[in-house]
């Protein structure tokens, strides 16, 4: 059990949202009320990105800016109060990591096709500023639970928080537009283990996705790499504009 299951079953048994208590945690953390409020991402999505889409087929953002990574995966839509819940998790409610990360783990392995069986399992970094304000990567968080959660699946999984580092010179991404958060994207990051990603299916994790900038810049740097295939999971995604 790593240190973060750990701390967060030491917290009790309530809903891990609203702290009602559950009879059947952790079969289920969150209520019934609680999960219902989520909108989850499960009627079609775009095939190249992940994100909510109105009919099948790849999403208008994906045929304007085709990103990096060889395919996106989310279970949620950023958008109201499912919105409002992630960024609950990024500013202080780190348990909801667990809950979070389990979906994501289940949406991807819903998805992905079935010979798949190893990977390498890598968490977008925060920069060293934002690291120590914050106090934890909730990347690294969600990184830690789809790796123990595809574990209990019998996949073969290599976690490494250290391969990607971010540069703390760069600006923060939700204040640009897209062609500066691509930019911006591409100068941010920074792979120090080149030889652990030849040949290697990769699961690039973070939280949000919105333009897609951040998971095609690292997948970028991955492919370049050696990386025989990279798959961008997030909690959740902005869905498609039309």
């Amino acid at each position: 059990m790593n240190v973060f299951r750990k701390w967060i079953n030491d917290q009790g048994y309530g809903c891990e949202l609203c702290g009602a208590e559950l009879f059947d945690y952790p079969t289920h953390r969150l209520c019934k009320d609680c999960e219902e409020g989520l909108l989850f991402n499960d009627e079609f999505w775009c095939d190249k990105c992940g994100r909510k889409t109105k009919t099948s087929g790849v999403c208008v953002t994906c045929k304007s800016h085709l990103p990096k990574f060889t395919k996106g995966f989310s279970p949620l839509v950023y958008h109201g109060e499912t919105s409002a819940i992630v960024n609950r998790m990024k500013n202080g409610k780190r348990r909801l990591c667990l809950y979070l990360g389990e979906k994501t783990a289940e949406t991807f392995v819903s998805r992905i096709p079935k010979e798949e069986k190893e990977f390498l399992i890598l968490p977008v970094p925060l920069s060293k500023v934002r690291l120590q304000a914050r106090g934890y990567n909730q990347a690294e968080l969600l990184a830690e639970t789809v790796a123990e959660r595809l574990k209990e699946r019998g996949y073969t999984v290599t976690l490494d928080s250290a391969a990607i580092e971010r540069r703390s010179v760069v600006r923060a991404q939700k204040k640009l537009d897209f062609t500066e958060r691509e930019r911006n994207a591409k100068s941010a990051y920074h792979l120090h283990k080149r030889k652990l990603c030849e040949g290697k299916t990769v699961l690039l994790v973070d939280d949000i996705m919105t333009t897609g900038a951040t998971g095609s810049a690292c997948a970028r740097l991955l492919l370049g790499a050696g990386a025989k295939a990279v798959y961008f999971l997030t909690v959740a995604a902005t869905p498609e504009i039309t």
